[in-house]
């Protein structure tokens, strides 16, 4: 037992419950999906069957005999009833069944289904023959609900995690229909990333390593030929994602991400990522990786690996990543590295929690800066707020409005059905997070967001919300600086975004090193149509934005520009 596994499996045998069989926890949830509160002690029944993979893979026979107890308080827990919709999927925790989950999450069938199948290929014979039967029927329906679903490829984490269960649920089961449905599946994947130009799911630290990880799954327990061939070929697309966005310097994943966790990438990403390249992610070297990680990953292909060692990387990485027609319609990122700083953007997307639309990092002394741009409800990322972005190198022009089919906190589980939304306060920000952030108020609307070697020149311009302008103002506060342009500050009220009046906002940012000036941007606005409005900024660039006047649905939202 390697010393990663012992420390892991101390660590949840800690939290061990007896009398429920599974690991307990306080709950840290996304914030849907649930609606037990964070801090609430939970089963969780991912975590659970991590706990028994884990249990399982000591190979010791009073943790195989944990496991299986394990297993089956977790296997009681699936909707066994065909004619129900959640058939062959698990709730989230112990204490929250299906019925009371906001709503289901049928990704559960594909999380779980992928550890059944691993445990029943690699240590069915440490468990009870009936336990096996058990887990093979559950693993069947768990199959037989992701063909149902039957996600799109454009579920970029979902669609290869589903094809890599059905496939190899097919061959344990020996059901030639999954494994051909499983194949077909993750074919289809690779044909239609590559025609996108990039993952649907673009650029994302959460979920392209989930990808990586399934691939590998699959081609640890896939023995079909052609399974394990679009198994390395997926490997292979989602690490030429990595490494064309990844910046040395700071040991971070460059921007823009569709969807992201944290704004920073977590210390399991930088294990697998330092343990599979061989090089140094941050402060986090190889060798203190590998001693982190209960199973060594596949090594990252050798073409990529040049990306991860150049500190003093200068490029500028445009990539198409869903492809629409005409193609000002595609989704676009544009990603500049320039030495110890990278900034991102997408050319259009909402701004809800996972997305980072525009991020740069830069070094700052031994640890990294951060600035995004956010649109707040109450302090909370906004669904339901609609940006637009033109980007030239360390500067970018961006636009925003609203969108009427978005939700809340998230894209639409918590969407309005009367789109009225509460709020005491609506705010678009560019926040700078750094050790010693700080921000300046230059004259004409501008101000200076600054830490360590960077700053950030940030150009206001007068914006609209609700018929209403917007009052731009900065400060600081928990070791981040900002600038803001408030559209609402006051009493609780309602907004419908049905019947919202003139609302837009203009805003451009460029990087500069400390103590320059920023730069006269020259903003300029063209003749106003009388749906949208439209201005430039930096002309020898070319930085031309468009938004609507009021708030639209998203696919009509991304069909306004120039």
């Amino acid at each position: 037992m390697n010393n990663a596994l012992k420390q892991r499996l101390q660590e949840l045998d800690s939290i061990y419950d007896s009398v429920v069989c599974m690991p307990k926890q306080p709950c840290q949830s996304p914030g849907y999906h649930t609606k037990i509160a964070d801090g609430t002690p939970i089963h969780s029944t991912v975590r659970a069957l991590d706990y028994a993979l884990l249990l399982l893979k000591s190979g010791d026979a009073a943790a195989a005999t944990r496991a299986a107890d394990v297993i089956r308080a977790v296997l009681v827990l699936q909707e066994c009833d065909p004619c129900q919709a959640p058939y062959g999927i698990w709730p989230w925790f112990y204490e929250e069944p299906l019925p009371k989950m906001s709503p289901p999450d049928y990704n559960w069938a594909d999380f779980c289904g992928a550890r059944i199948a691993e445990m029943l290929i690699n240590h069915a014979a440490a468990l009870p023959a009936e336990l096996v039967t058990a887990m093979r029927a559950a693993l069947l329906r768990a199959g037989m609900a992701i063909f149902r679903r039957n996600v799109g490829p454009g579920y970029t984490n979902i669609a290869v995690m589903g094809g890599g269960v059905c496939a190899i649920a097919g061959e344990i089961l020996q059901e030639p229909f999954l494994l051909d449905y499983g194949c077909r599946r993750l074919e289809h994947f690779i044909a239609y990333t590559r025609e996108q130009g990039g993952f649907n799911e673009y650029n994302s630290p959460t979920y392209t390593i989930v990808v990586v990880d399934e691939a590998e799954r699959i081609l640890r327990l896939a023995k079909t030929d052609v399974v394990r061939a679009l198994a390395r070929g997926i490997h292979d697309i989602a690490w030429e994602a990595i490494a064309t966005h990844f910046h040395p310097a700071t040991g971070q994943w460059a921007g823009p991400h569709s969807r992201a966790y944290s704004d920073t990438i977590k210390p399991e990403t930088a294990w697998r990522i330092a343990a599979a390249t061989g090089v140094a992610v941050g402060a986090v070297t190889p060798a203190e990786a590998a001693a982190q990680l209960v199973e060594m990953p596949l090594p990252c292909p050798e073409k990529y690996r040049g990306y991860f060692q150049d500190e003093d990387r200068h490029d500028c990485v445009v990539q198409q990543y869903c492809r629409r027609e005409p193609v000002s319609r595609s989704t676009t990122g544009t990603t500049w590295f320039n030495g110890d700083v990278c900034l991102g953007s997408v050319n259009h997307d909402s701004m809800w929690v996972q997305r980072r639309p525009v991020v740069a990092y830069w070094k700052n002394g031994s640890a990294t800066a951060v600035l995004r741009l956010r649109f707040l409800h109450d302090g909370k990322d906004f669904a339901s707020a609609f940006v637009r972005t033109a980007q030239a190198e360390g500067r970018l022009l961006s636009g925003v409005t609203m969108l009427t089919d978005q939700g809340d906190y998230h894209c639409h589980l918590d969407r309005p059905a009367n789109g009225v939304f509460s709020a005491s306060d609506f705010r678009l920000r560019y926040e700078l997070q750094a050790d010693g952030a700080a921000v300046e108020e230059l004259h004409d609307e501008r101000f200076i967001l600054k830490a360590g070697p960077w700053m950030a020149g940030v150009h206001c311009h007068a914006g609209r919300f609700d018929g209403q302008d917007v009052v731009w103002e900065a400060g600081c506060e928990n070791g981040r600086a900002y600038v803001d342009a408030v559209c609402y500050h006051g009493p609780q009220r309602e907004f419908n975004f049905r019947q919202l009046g003139d609302t837009w906002l203009f805003v451009a940012m460029e990087l500069l090193h400390a103590g320059e000036f920023p730069s006269d941007l020259g903003f300029d606005a063209h003749p106003e149509e009388a749906s949208a409005v439209a201005w430039s900024a930096w002309q020898n660039y070319g930085l031309n934005v468009a938004v609507s006047r009021q708030p639209l649905p998203l696919g009509q939202a991304i069909n306004t520009g120039i």
